[in-house]
């Protein structure tokens, strides 16, 4: 059987990685900013005017996509900025809820009016006159894409990598979630332990994983990567605190063995020490990527019997 000893801070503090370096997320993020790079390849920005955007907003599906990063001007931006223009009532129609980027993409397919009025906003929305009332000049400076000249390959492919750098972070998480995912599907594979993630009444939140189930968990794991520090950090570590509470005031009551396990990693929390080491001691367990044996052991331990079936079944 593995460890089940709780690490001591200086142990998880040691043991800790910095970055997650995953080649499968490397190679997806590398194919979509080729795609971008070719996509951009293909309409030649220095000869772009506005009857010639009108043709590639309309042609290109993800050219919306495109010309946004090339603008840098986020989706949800540029969503109000049309949900104005049809409160001013440039756009016909009148105004009850905001159109999604799936049905704007769908209407300058559909609508050449709705491009042609697009394909200007894009091209040189920093001189429209009335917007310049409503706009902060911050976003509307943006809407210049008359102004942007040819950029090269390398040009191109650090703003596209630059634009991504979200996505990335967000996938990275849930490749760590991979990772421990993994680990409970190879316990389940030798003792038959199920796992599940959501909501759970006994906590009174979302659980990662709980071991054997959301309605009977007795290994609780809660788990949080951070490459960089955020704001989210402090929303996760107070819900990693709460739920451990719960999980130690109702070991308490009914004579129960319930784990709760937070699992930490990365550079992100290493620059929160304190927080970290909070999180190191307000658990029953402790693990991360280099650690993550140990639940195995975790699980023989405090999950009863019942749960359990043969190696031979």
């Amino acid at each position: 059987m593995r460890q089940t000893r709780k690490l001591s801070f200086q142990e998880a503090w040691d043991s800790s990685t910095i970055f997650f370096v995953d080649e499968q997320l490397e190679e997806e993020i590398k194919a979509e900013v080729n795609a971008l790079l070719e996509t951009a390849r293909g309409r030649g920005v220095s000869e772009m005017t506005v009857d010639s955007l009108v043709e590639f907003l309309t042609r290109e599906p993800n050219a919306l996509d495109v010309i946004l990063k090339d603008l840098e001007l986020s989706q949800e931006k540029f969503m109000r900025i049309v949900s104005l223009l049809r409160k001013l009532r440039r756009i016909p129609g009148g105004f009850e809820q905001e159109w999604g980027i799936s049905k704007i993409k769908s209407k300058l397919g559909r609508e050449p009016d709705f491009a042609r009025l697009m394909a200007q906003l894009l091209f040189n929305g920093k001189e429209d006159a009335e917007l310049q009332h409503y706009v902060p000049r911050y976003y509307l400076m943006t809407l210049d894409y008359r102004g942007m000249t040819r950029s090269s390959d390398e040009a191109l492919q650090k703003r596209y990598k630059g634009l991504l750098i979200g996505t990335y972070g967000a996938r990275k998480g849930y490749k760590v979630e991979d990772e421990i995912r993994q680990k409970l599907t190879e316990i389940q594979k030798e003792y038959g332990v199920g796992y599940d993630k959501g909501r759970s009444a006994m906590v009174d939140t979302d659980i990662d994983f709980a071991v054997p189930s959301l309605e009977d968990p007795w290994v609780i794991i809660m788990s949080s990567f951070q490459e960089t520090t955020s704001s989210g950090q402090t929303t996760k570590a107070r819900d990693m605190l709460a739920a451990y509470e719960r999980v130690r005031h109702r070991n308490s009551r009914y004579r129960e063995n319930r784990a709760f396990v937070n699992f930490i990693d990365g550079g992100g929390w290493l620059a929160r020490k304190r927080d970290m080491q909070r999180l190191v001691e307000e658990c029953h367990y402790f693990v991360n990527l280099q650690k993550l044996d140990m639940l195995e052991g975790i699980i023989l331990k405090h999950v009863p019997r019942k749960h359990f079936r043969s190696r031979s079944s």
